[in-house]
């Protein structure tokens, strides 16, 4: 996710960001709300990744403030006006992920229109800019929308692969996309696959789960140095440490290092009490 004018402004910051050549179907999403800056950016960083996609739905307030993400379906003239124009001056598939609404559902009209607009695909997440992640997505507010001109992605509350497979029979969407079920445990999206196409899957090993967690904080820490590669590794402590025993123990004693060698000595620490 990259601001469009952040393309033009702090390019060394956003450079470290787009995807290399090892990561062959990874897209770039990005926001704003000035239509001329959002084209340049999509073509420029076009050439970086598989496809575009348009942030049409995050709920921020900073976001919302500045007419971006979620502001855009309040304003859906100039959404629809942003996907033409992009669309018109790119060469790679251009994708939309939005909300059903700003206060209330008008999924269905959103829809159409940026199919219309040149969308090659649309994902929603079954809730309004409004409620932000309050309550429950409503996965049933997509079963209305019968012909398909694009394909139509449901996300929301996608926490499980019984969720996810929940979520494409209730919503009779194409595909499923998963965000905040993803942190802390990566192993989500082969296990959505399995479970979809076998009623069955795997859980990581707790040797499994823990290798790549720290695996995770080595790269991290590669990326953005210390203490910062591992202050912003708290947010995914909980994940990946989820129903482990000993994880109160271990997640505070994470939340004060700040060495990848104090971060190994507390894996080891952990590992030792888990055997």
């Amino acid at each position: 996710m990259i601001a469009a004018r952040s393309v033009f402004e702090n390019f060394e910051t956003v450079e470290k960001m787009l995807p290399d050549d090892n990561e062959p179907f990874t897209g770039i999403q990005i926001f704003g709300s000035d239509v001329s800056y959002m084209v340049k950016a999509s073509v420029y960083l076009q050439k970086h990744g598989k496809f575009i996609d348009i942030n049409a739905g995050c709920p921020v307030k900073k976001v919302i403030k500045k007419g971006a993400g979620g502001a855009l379906v309040r304003d859906l003239s100039k959404l629809l006006e942003m996907v033409k124009e992009i669309k018109r001056n790119i060469e790679i598939p251009l994708t939309v992920k939005t909300r059903i609404g700003w206060d209330r559902d008008e999924a269905e009209r959103i829809y159409y229109s940026l199919a219309s607009a040149g969308a090659d695909l649309v994902v929603f997440h079954a809730r309004t800019v409004k409620q932000g992640f309050t309550g429950r997505a409503d996965w049933k507010v997509l079963g209305g929308i019968r012909k398909k001109p694009v394909p139509l992605y449901i996300s929301g509350d996608i926490f499980t692969p019984e969720d996810a497979k929940a979520a494409l029979e209730i919503s009779g969407a194409d595909g499923v996309v998963v965000a905040r079920g993803a942190i802390g445990n990566p192993w989500i999206f082969d296990q959505i696959r399995n479970y979809i196409s076998t009623d069955n899957y795997k859980e990581p090993s707790v040797k499994d789960r823990l290798n790549l967690f720290l695996n995770h904080i080595e790269e991290n820490v590669e990326f953005f140095g210390e203490p910062n590669g591992i202050i912003e590794m708290r947010k995914f402590i909980a994940g990946y440490t989820k129903s482990l025993p000993f994880a109160r123990r271990f997640r505070e004693r994470f939340m004060k290092v700040q060495t990848l060698e104090e971060v190994r000595q507390i894996f080891r620490d952990f590992m030792k009490n888990l055997t």
